[in-house]
């Protein structure tokens, strides 16, 4: 019988294993590094391992939001008070004080404002949206960015 499955060009890892491209991903991982820019000035927006923004709340405090650089890791500090549930009143890059806010986008799941920034692996930079309500972990890329980013950090090429 093996003889005659090998003829057929069947093997036991055939019957077994599913065949897989080499390091084929559709979709990233939860935990990939992320390097934030600026969409304005371009700057990094990191500082001291954390992505660090200029925040404003309801009641008008300034201060600043640091946001982990890690997919889907929700690790945040901030040095101002900002109560679950309600959203920020601005973000901003702390480089040149330009509002991250984006009009007419909303939140995939609460419907609140959304803010955006650049993140990249590697050369790609794509626009990585961020929901402003306090608590909310929504955040979102687009299919096809996210699809860059996955060749791009790539260790076939």
């Amino acid at each position: 019988m093996e003889n005659e499955d090998r003829h057929q060009g069947i093997s036991w890892e055939d019957i077994f294993w599913e065949p897989r491209k080499y390091n084929e991903r559709r979709k990233l991982k939860a935990d990939l590094y992320l390097r934030s820019f600026c969409p304005h000035c371009n700057k990094e927006l990191m500082r001291h391992d954390m992505i660090r923004l200029a925040v404003v709340n309801l009641d008008g405090e300034s201060g600043w939001m640091e946001l982990s650089p890690y997919l889907n890791v929700f690790d945040r500090k901030t040095d101002i008070r900002l109560p679950e549930g309600q959203e920020v009143k601005e973000l901003c890059c702390p480089h040149c004080h330009h509002s991250l806010v984006e009009d007419g986008k909303q939140c995939g799941m609460c419907n609140s404002r959304v803010a955006s920034f650049l993140v990249g692996v590697s050369n790609t930079k794509v626009p990585f949206l961020i929901c402003v309500r306090e608590g909310c972990r929504w955040h979102a890329v687009s299919p096809s960015d996210e699809t860059q980013i996955i060749l791009d950090d790539s260790h076939e090429w």
